[in-house]
C-alpha cells in the first residue's frame, strides 16, 4: 500500500499547502467523520468555525479543524471539497433540524422494517443539507427485498430515498472505534478505500497468527498489516537463521537472531 491511488503513485508531485488556501474540514460534525481538505477560495476562516462547502450530493454543513500549514498529495488536491461561504445562524438551526428529521426516520425505518420482519440492521440514516435526499446505511446477512419498505417510508416522509447495503468493514468504517493500537480507527479517518489485505502479509512480518491478534473490529484481517508489507518484500533477503554460523572481518560467531 504504498500510496491511496490505485496505482500507488499518490506521493509523486507532494505540494506544500500554498498560504492557507487549503484547510482541514469535518464533514457532518461527525467524530468519526472524514477529515477532509477543502479549498477555501480566498474566503478567511478561523477555526472551529462553521461552514457551507460543496459535497458528493449538494451543498453540506462542516466545520473547521485545521488551519495549519500542511503538506497535501495529489489525491488530497483532487479530493478537496470547495468551500461556498461561511455558515449563518439559519444554516445551523437547519443543521440542527436536519439531525432532528434523520432520528425520527431512523425510528420509523427501525419500525416499519420489524413490520414487515425484513432482517436488517441499521446503521445510520443520511439526509442531504438541503433536505431532498436521504440515504439508509444497513447491513444483512442476506439480499432483501426493500421496496415495499421503501413505499411505506415514502408515505410517511415525501423525500427521496437510497439504500444502501453495507459488508463488516464499511459497517465498522462508518460506526467508528479505537483499534489494538489505542488511536481511532484508520478507515474512520485517513482510509479512502479498502485494499487487499492476506495472512501471508502477517506472515512475511513475523507477526502471530492468533486471529484475536491481526483482526480489526470488523472481524477481517487488519488494514494495517500492508502498511509496511512493500518493505518486507523489497528488502534484501533475511538474515541466517537463529544460532547458524555467521563469518564477519574480523568476527565469527553465532547469529543472535
Amino acid at each position: 500500500m504504498s500510496g491511496c491511488g490505485s496505482g500507488g503513485g499518490c506521493g509523486v508531485g507532494n505540494k506544500l499547502n500554498p498560504g492557507g488556501l487549503y484547510v482541514g474540514i469535518r464533514i457532518n460534525e461527525n467524530e468519526d467523520g472524514k477529515a477532509p481538505f477543502c479549498d477555501t477560495q480566498g474566503i478567511s476562516v478561523e477555526k472551529d468555525q462553521r461552514v457551507i462547502v460543496e459535497g458528493d450530493n449538494g451543498f453540506e454543513y462542516a466545520q473547521v479543524t485545521n488551519l495549519r500549514p500542511m503538506i497535501l498529495k495529489q489525491c488530497q488536491l483532487r479530493d478537496a471539497r470547495r468551500l461556498v461561504r461561511t455558515a449563518t445562524d439559519a444554516d445551523q438551526a437547519s443543521f440542527q433540524a436536519k439531525l432532528d428529521r434523520e432520528k425520527r426516520f431512523f425510528a420509523d425505518t427501525r419500525r416499519l422494517a420489524e413490520e414487515r420482519n425484513l432482517s436488517m440492521k441499521l446503521i445510520r440514516i443520511e439526509e442531504t443539507f438541503d433536505g431532498r435526499q436521504v440515504v439508509i446505511y444497513y447491513t444483512s446477512e442476506t439480499r432483501i427485498d426493500y421496496r415495499k419498505l421503501v413505499q411505506d417510508l415514502a408515505a410517511v416522509h415525501p423525500i427521496r430515498i437510497e439504500m444502501r447495503q453495507l459488508g463488516p468493514r464499511d459497517e465498522t468504517k462508518m460506526r467508528g472505534g479505537l483499534g489494538p493500537c489505542g488511536l481511532t480507527l484508520c478507515c474512520s479517518t485517513f482510509l479512502k478505500s479498502f485494499h487487499p489485505v492476506t495472512i501471508r502479509m502477517a506472515k512475511n512480518q513475523n507477526l502471530s497468527l492468533n486471529p484475536s491478534k491481526i483482526s480489526g473490529m470488523c472481524g477481517r484481517l487488519m488494514c494495517c498489516l500492508a502498511y509496511e508489507e512493500e518493505g518486507y518484500r523489497t528488502a534484501s533477503p533475511p538474515g541466517p537463521a537463529h544460532e547458524t554460523g555467521v563469518k564477519a572481518q574480523n568476527f565469527q560467531g553465532d547469529s543472535p537472531v
